[in-house]
């Protein structure tokens, strides 16, 4: 009877240790998570504003979103005053507003080194300093989040929660001829009877504000989960740039590579 309950209990452990260990990984236990933050900050983001991703609106972005005050050694993020802007630079200015909320809670506390390596200048390649990893072609984001040992990445809708970071994109292409969204994903809803992702991000026309996608309709989702926001402190550490993503303006790459890069286990 004894060994009945023993290889009993074997078994459950089998069963559920697996599970646990998924739990762990992608619902780590971290009080200074940045998820509650972002949803935070979203919720104070103005609506609207335009959508533009030229170079006009990128050296915009780089004059009016994000500015590094030297003389006050902080750094302005300015969402209303960024628009007419696109999805990176929108995500990116969540990001930034979302690090000062936790920072000004106690969870981070960061010098003014690092706000200054977080800015946005013009021009700004992509794959070079912070803003140019995070604004990249393909996985720029998730690349820039597993670089700093800030996050994790993942491809799985139902392991996600709100908060989280997602490229997706609308083709098979990766890279120099990608067609692809950054955005923070809300949740899945069911919608007509399909399953659809619920996003924020500057999107066409209208600019900041929330969307709806059908799932069937994305390819390879990439999202990214902010789990040790202090480790952002770690981009005072990265080499001046990454010559991987700053070729994928010009150059295609595949989806192995791209997990590779990110972190993913496939």
């Amino acid at each position: 009877m004894r060994e009945v309950r023993l290889n009993g209990a074997l078994r459950w452990v089998r069963r559920t240790l697996p599970r646990v260990l998924l739990l762990l990984v992608f619902f780590p236990l971290s009080a200074a998570e940045l998820n509650p933050h972002i949803l935070r900050v979203i919720e104070q983001m103005p609506i609207g504003g335009g959508y533009a991703a030229d170079r006009t609106a990128e050296q915009h972005f780089a004059r009016s979103g994000v500015v590094w005050r030297e003389q006050e050694q902080r750094l302005v993020v300015s969402p209303r005053d960024a628009s007419p802007t696109f999805c990176s630079a929108a995500c990116y200015m969540v990001l930034l507003r979302a690090l000062q909320d936790c920072e000004s809670r106690g969870d981070v506390q960061f010098p003014p080194s690092v706000w200054r390596a977080l800015r946005v200048e013009w021009p700004h390649p992509d794959g070079v300093l912070s803003w140019g990893r995070f604004n990249a072609n393909g996985p720029g984001c998730a690349v820039w989040a597993h670089d700093l040992g800030a996050g994790i990445n993942f491809c799985s809708p139902f392991l996600a929660r709100p908060g989280d970071f997602l490229k997706f994109f609308f083709t098979e292409h990766l890279g120099v001829s990608e067609r692809g969204h950054l955005v923070i994903f809300l949740g899945l809803v069911q919608n007509g009877g399909e399953k659809c992702i619920r996003f924020w991000s500057s999107n066409k026309p209208g600019g900041y504000g929330v969307r709806s996608l059908p799932l069937r309709s994305l390819h390879h989702l990439i999202f990214t989960r902010i789990i040790r926001p202090e480790r952002i402190r770690n981009v005072l550490n990265l080499p001046a740039s990454d010559s991987w993503l700053g070729s994928l303006l010009r150059a295609p790459t595949d989806w192995d590579t791209v997990c590779r890069r990110c972190g993913i286990a496939k």
